[in-house]
């Protein structure tokens, strides 16, 4: 048995013994003041009539912590030793005459299971009920940051994100990257082929960046075609042979892609600016400069003019001379 199972093991064995113990707390008292009521422990002081209603508490306290099976073996085993005593002639209703005090029992008894369990129902209908709720927020807030289409992060959650991030940077002395893409020529699919295939085009687009960046890393939908990667920790030189590595595979698949290529552009925090709005228009002026010069290539921000990426195909001088 490895550590794994056996930590699973015993993490198993003291849930069950602290769930025991929880449930021993109640079981105790409970069963101590019902045998005290009804074997006469207190019949030379108190009348123990009105006593009977000492147990509801516990009843009560068991309803709103355990589940139905727990519940329901807690009233029987307190039913069992009233029924126990008072057909012994013992408690507070074997005084009456004996159809008075069957029905008296039974009436307690009923009382006992009746509250038991419709206030655990009650309670277990509440908790199913603020799950549900819990769960519907969980997926409404989800869907409030992604992209319905792509299931990529939405341009809200990119705001949010990126303003933390660069926070975080800032503290810990690090870059950041944000890689902004555009697929070149997008339009024509929609007007050629339909909105359907645009659609699957940038379908796929999202499922290509997915493949291509870290667990720390995130993908988002601009709008449109547009897309924004964020790259914590990252270089220049990492950010762009990423870049690259993105801009190749697209090109690479642009035959099931209806010909669509991407241009990219690349900026750094905080060597190209210090705040997310303008790390992104300096990623955004990044990639319309590989707009201008012919597209399906990768452009590196600089203060005043973009130093193009050394990487660029053979296909794409071909292409765009």
């Amino acid at each position: 048995m490895n550590a794994a199972v056996r930590e699973r093991h015993q993490t198993g064995i003291s849930g069950f013994l602290s769930y025991a113990g929880q449930v021993l707390l109640i079981a105790l008292p409970m069963f101590a003041v019902t045998y005290a009521i009804f074997s006469d422990a207190f019949a030379a002081t108190l009348s123990s009539l009105p006593l009977t209603f000492a147990v509801l508490p516990f009843v009560i306290w068991a309803a709103l912590r355990f589940g139905r099976r727990e519940v329901t073996t807690l009233n029987a085993l307190a039913c069992a030793i009233a029924a126990w005593h008072t057909l012994q002639g013992r408690g507070p209703f074997a005084s009456a005459a004996l159809t008075t005090s069957l029905l008296l029992l039974l009436a307690f008894m009923g009382t006992l299971v009746s509250t038991g369990l419709v206030l655990n129902a009650v309670v277990g209908e509440r908790s199913r009920a603020l799950e549900a709720l819990a769960q519907a927020l969980k997926t409404l807030k989800e869907e409030a940051i992604r992209d319905p289409l792509t299931n990529l992060y939405n341009r809200r959650f990119l705001r949010d994100y990126l303003s933390r991030e660069l926070m975080r940077a800032a503290r810990e002395s690090i870059r950041v990257a944000v890689i902004m893409i555009d697929l070149d020529r997008f339009k024509r699919v929609n007007d050629t082929a339909g909105h359907a295939a645009g659609d699957f085009v940038l379908t796929e687009i999202a499922t290509l960046l997915k493949r291509h960046i870290r667990g720390t890393d995130i993908a988002c939908r601009y709008g449109g075609e547009e897309f924004t990667l964020v790259l914590p920790n990252a270089t220049l030189q990492s950010a762009r042979r990423r870049g690259e590595a993105i801009c190749s595979a697209i090109r690479e698949e642009s035959g099931r892609l209806r010909g669509v290529t991407a241009s990219l552009g690349v900026a750094i925090f905080p060597d190209h600016a210090a705040e997310p709005a303008p790390l992104l228009r300096a990623a955004d002026k990044a990639l319309y400069d590989a707009k201008s010069r012919g597209r399906n290539q990768v452009r590196i921000f600089a203060h005043g003019t973009a130093k193009i990426s050394a990487f660029r195909s053979k296909t794409a001088r071909r292409a765009h001379g």
